[in-house]
């Protein structure tokens, strides 16, 4: 057996019928050279696995399936592949030779995209993963590094799948854990077998990153990033770049869901969304997907993108612990027992009571303001019998107006000049049907609870309603942020 040694050390060398001329790239599986084939008169593309594969069986067998599966698919954005097997023990693959760079080179020299380019070059490897999963493969490491663009911006898909054995999650595995770790889906973290939703999270993370610049959940160690993918929540990419529009926002915030159920239905619905995102549309819910993973007993709030649709439990092992996102530190992340999970009561905040007894305060100032200006004012002064006259002294008692500047939320997004949302999960069509609700029940500037509807699904969500420095904000299902100004 030929055994593969530092990187690059082939260059120059026969392997097989290939002449391997120059290194392209490494990683954690392989390498991947300029090859002359001198028996076919062409430049080509030659993948080498490290040799720590070569002599497994089954991995071998699963290689050689998948290899001819893509090699069948036909997809232009898909590296198409020649010719596959080993030579002297080493695994190989024979692709095409494209002309171009990775994303992740290009994003380093261009910095982050235009959402208009972003959701172009995403929406092209969408194309290729719905391609795959409608044979059953799965890429398992969609990230910037296996995207490769041409000078004329066409991407293509590069090492789909074939170099990952089916358990693994590449958490051990040198100089691949943290760049791919980046991009992998909470459920692979949690040992769950790698499906399409997982390369739609993956897509979705690549997009977050082509808009910002940085991955949604960065970090220096695995454990670093380990607990922020499964423990914090989702970010916002309009946050980082404020030329993301809050319906492209939507768009990714889905996509980065926790739970695979409450994703896009595909990778190419998730593109779709986008591209309407674009023009302004938000994303539509009937393009999630009809059947779910439960990992927790909460109700789905389409107002609150990333939640949770409820359905019948799975197995034990099956199921994965429901992230919690209230506190500020990280958790230990426990993966053995589902944490139950209790939506919040709609029962306000506790700002009621100040409220009322305000109020009262307010109206016993008043009466004693009243007694004062009747007995200087009209009192008796020749006692009892006597026709009372008018006392030489007036008291004018003036009660100056209570302003209070408004200060909405922080992070509060206008929707028009009477209403916002302070949450990049709200969207502003719900957020229409709360003031509407909340202004029909009585005088704004009131605490109360309110119902509204959601344009979305045609139910019914409770929010409780209170002023806060100037405004009135209500709160409500997941997280749902609603300011009336």
């Amino acid at each position: 057996m030929v055994r593969m040694a530092q990187q690059g050390s082939r260059v120059g060398t026969q392997f097989g019928p290939y002449r391997l001329d120059a290194l392209l790239g490494y990683g954690g599986m392989g390498e991947v050279y300029r090859a002359y084939d001198t028996v076919r008169d062409r430049e080509v593309a030659v993948k080498l696995l490290h040799e720590r594969f070569a002599g497994d069986e089954t991995y071998e067998e699963r290689f050689r399936r998948e290899a001819q599966a893509v090699a069948r698919l036909g997809e232009p954005h898909i590296i198409p592949i020649h010719d596959y097997g080993a030579i002297d023990g080493v695994l190989y693959l024979d692709m095409r030779l494209v002309d171009g760079e990775d994303l992740r080179s290009r994003l380093r020299r261009t910095g982050p995209m235009a959402p208009a380019d972003a959701v172009g070059l995403i929406s092209q490897i969408a194309e290729a993963l719905d391609a795959a999963h409608s044979v059953g493969l799965v890429h398992r490491d969609v990230k910037p590094e296996n995207i490769l663009v041409t000078a004329t911006d066409f991407a293509y898909l590069v090492d789909f799948g074939i170099a990952h054995q089916a358990a693994d999650t590449r958490l051990t595995q040198a100089g691949t854990a943290i760049g791919s770790l980046a991009y992998m889906a909470p459920e692979q973290l949690d040992g769950v077998p790698s499906g399409a939703m997982s390369d739609v999270y993956s897509l979705a993370a690549v997009l977050f990153e082509t808009l910002t610049g940085k991955p949604p959940f960065p970090g220096a160690t695995v454990s670093q990033i380990v607990r922020a993918t499964v423990m914090n929540e989702v970010p916002s990419p309009r946050q980082s770049a404020p030329s993301v529009s809050p319906q492209l926002d939507a768009v990714v915030v889905r996509g980065l869901a926790k739970d695979p159920a409450a994703r896009f239905g595909s990778a190419g619905q998730m593109a779709a969304a986008a591209r309407a995102a674009l023009e302004g549309h938000w994303p539509d819910s009937a393009s999630a997907p009809t059947t779910s993973v439960q990992t927790g007993p909460r109700a789905y709030d389409p107002t609150v993108l990333g939640a949770r649709p409820q359905t019948a439990p799975l197995p034990e092992s099956q199921a994965y612990p429901e992230p919690q996102f209230s506190q500020p530190q990280f958790a230990q992340p426990q993966f053995s027992q589902p944490q139950q999970y209790y939506p919040p009561q709609p029962n306000g905040d506790g700002r009621a009571l100040p409220v009322v007894l305000g109020a009262l305060i307010g109206l016993l100032v008043l009466a004693l303001i009243g007694l004062g200006v009747y007995w200087f004012g009209f009192r008796d002064s020749g006692g009892a019998g006597t026709t009372a006259t008018p006392s030489s002294t007036t008291i004018t008692t003036t009660v100056p107006p209570t302003t209070v500047a408004a200060t909405p939320p922080p992070g509060t997004t206008n929707c028009d000049s009477e209403v916002g949302v302070a949450s990049s999960v709200t969207s502003c069509e719900f957020a229409f049907n709360v003031k509407s609700a909340y202004l029909a029940a009585g005088p704004k500037g009131q605490a109360r609870t309110v119902v509204a509807d959601s344009p979305v699904t045609g139910r019914s969500y409770t929010m409780s309603c209170n002023p806060e420095d100037g405004v009135v904000v209500c709160r409500g299902g997941n997280n749902a942020v609603v300011v009336i100004f």
